[in-house]
């Protein structure tokens, strides 16, 4: 691999560190990349965090990709156990570009341009690392920070009190504002704002320029949508005001159980998944003190009582196991004792999460707490263990490849016979049949907007085309709720289990999987089920989402970007379906179905602590 990286300048004030930096990559295809990953290390942690590439560029003539990076770090935020220590951090480069992957890059970190005030940081460069040394004492950085933060606290208090006596004097002016809109409506003078623009009717653009006087006024806008809004934000603030208060005070006035271990989940509401197998493996142990606090209610839904036992399960227990991002949990300073297992539900590593969307839409910002507390991470495979590290902003050193507790299933013969005779009873239309699941991701970011296309994928033509000896299961993520239109006449070779099954126990009975960049790929590689990926928007998805791997080497199976393309496949048979051995090897360390037994060892080893 062929590059060339210049630094062009490094500059450190207090504790934030700007890099700007350019470089030169031999070109590989359109949807390759260049990534570069800073890592951290203080002798006590290490930390990973992508360098935010702001601009890619082609050079047709050479062949080679330039990258331009410009973003300011925060120093005093690396770490999260060790925030308080005072040794020196290193920094160096790691290169993923491609299938290729190569930590401590040689290259010359010395800048043309390097300013720094030295009042928290000394950086020297070493060769191919950076050394940042703390310039002052504990207590004094720390007081430099809240003196900043005081500072930074008046700023935002005045300039609360400037915006609401704005608005009070707006609101003194409103007769003279609905004055000036019956001229506007009457055509004496222009409409304001968004009025002169839409093409709404009279009433519409004669409160659109009463609002867009006020808000040249005051920055605020009269509309039932702002004061809900504003009195929602009120009371979110107030019920997480509540859940820190009761944890401080249980962490106050209650000892630290050592013996409780708890179950917390805030997208179940019963013991299932890799809750369900760790749970079975520990149930009877009499010694320990099982908790669960499983609830799908959000911050607005959860009562006075869920709020109070959340916060004693945080207070109290030695070891939390979570599933999902718990964004309550966030918000404590939990006792040093107590230990955070993350039993990350996902499989592998596919779609880019977490901090490593830094700088993107979404992207987790790297001052926020999320994610930063856990002790140990349990993931399938020592491959996957740096990009969780990364999207999850804790230190390498915190990650365990145990393998994931639900895939146990895979490896249980009785339990695969006797999930087939039952989906074969509920469905016996699915016997004969080759097996078709068709189980793409959703499109969107978040949950309220999530959605899927369902005009790129045609049914009537795809089952017409693949022929009557097919029967077609259709799986879309939990998150859509669209149902994918049926026509009619094919009800009878044709199933939309959206709603109705787990994805898991499909896969018992499937002979060839259809999806996208749904992270199934990982379960269907442990049964060998041959792969193909509909991909229409490919390259789209690329640029707002990303992987953390080559997509192209990393996939399973053959990818298209029609779904003529895709149908044409399946009748040729040309599935490459010799890549899914090698996929599972690569994304697996173990295939005993035993994971549950280790990530249970991990749990008494964390109990010792």
């Amino acid at each position: 691999m062929r590059y060339d990286i210049c630094v062009n300048e490094i500059n450190i004030r207090e504790n934030r560190f700007r890099l700007k930096l350019t470089g030169t990559f031999d070109f590989i295809n359109d949807l390759a990349k260049p990534k570069l990953i800073l890592y951290f290390d203080n002798g006590i942690e290490d930390r990973r965090l992508p360098l935010v590439i702001r601009k890619v560029t082609k050079n047709e003539d050479e062949d080679i990709l330039t990258i331009t990076s410009n973003y300011e770090y925060l120093l005093d935020r690396l770490f999260w156990k060790s925030r308080s220590s005072n040794e020196p951090i290193s920094m160096q480069l790691n290169l993923l570009y491609g299938d290729y992957y190569e930590e401590g890059i040689a290259v010359d970190l010395t800048p043309e341009l390097m300013e720094q005030d030295e009042s928290c940081f000394v950086c020297q460069v070493e060769g191919n690392r950076l050394v940042f040394t703390p310039r002052s004492g504990r207590e004094k950085r720390i007081a430099a920070s809240e003196k900043k933060s005081v500072g930074t606290r008046v700023k935002k208090v005045l300039n609360t009190v400037y915006h609401w006596i704005s608005f009070v004097v707006a609101l003194c002016l409103l007769p003279w504002f609905a004055v000036d809109a019956l001229m506007a409506t009457f055509g004496i003078i222009g409409y304001a704002g968004k009025a002169k623009k839409t093409k709404a009717n009279k009433f519409r653009k004669f409160i659109g320029h009463i609002n867009a006087r006020l808000y040249y006024f005051s920055q605020h806008q009269l509309s039932v949508r702002n004061v809900r809004s504003y009195w929602k934000q009120q009371w979110k603030k107030a019920k997480y005001g509540y859940l820190v208060y009761m944890f401080q005070r249980y962490k106050r006035t209650e000892t630290l159980a050592e013996n409780r271990v708890s179950f917390i989940s805030i997208r179940r509401e019963e013991l299932s998944g890799n809750f369900g197998f760790v749970y079975e493996k520990i149930k009877d142990d009499t010694s320990l003190d099982i908790q669960t606090y499983l609830n799908t209610k959000d911050i607005f839904g959860m009562t006075k009582k869920d709020l109070e036992r959340f916060a004693w399960l945080c207070a109290t227990s030695k070891v939390i196991l979570l599933d999902e991002y718990t964004p309550y949990i966030h918000y404590f300073d939990l006792r040093a004792e107590t230990k955070v297992f993350q039993l990350w539900h996902a499989c592998g590593a596919f779609k880019t999460f977490g901090f490593t969307r830094l700088g993107k839409p979404k992207g987790t910002a790297q001052k926020s707490r999320n994610h930063r507390n856990y002790d140990y991470v349990t993931v399938s495979s020592k491959n996957v263990s740096i990009w969780y590290a990364e999207g999850f902003g804790v230190s390498t050193r915190n990650i365990y490849a145990t393998g994931v507790p639900r895939t146990d299933i895979f490896f249980d013969e009785t339990y695969k016979a006797e999930t087939r005779r039952k989906l074969y009873q509920a469905y016996p239309q699915l016997q004969g049949k080759k097996v078709i699941l068709f189980a793409p991701t959703f499109r969107g970011h978040v949950r309220e907007n999530a959605k899927y296309p369902m005009g790129r994928f045609k049914v009537d033509e795809f089952m017409d085309a693949v022929g009557e000896e097919y029967f077609l299961i259709i799986k879309h993520h939990p998150f859509v709720q669209t149902k994918h239109p049926i026509p009619e006449g094919y009800e009878n070779r044709v199933l939309d289990l959206s709603e109705e099954s787990e994805l898991n126990d499909l896969l018992f009975v499937t002979d060839l999987i259809i999806t996208d960049y749904s992270s199934l790929v990982f379960e269907a590689s442990l049964l060998n089920i041959p792969m193909l990926f509909y991909t229409f928007d490919l390259k789209s998805y690329i640029k707002d989402r990303d992987f953390y791997f080559n997509f192209e080497s990393f996939v399973p199976g053959r990818f298209f970007y029609t779904q003529r393309a895709l149908e044409q496949a399946i009748i040729d048979q040309d599935l490459a379906q010799e890549k899914v051995k090698a996929f599972a090897e690569r994304f697996f360390d173990d295939f005993d179905g035993k994971a549950s037994e280790r990530v249970a060892g991990l749990i008494y080893q964390a109990m010792q602590e």
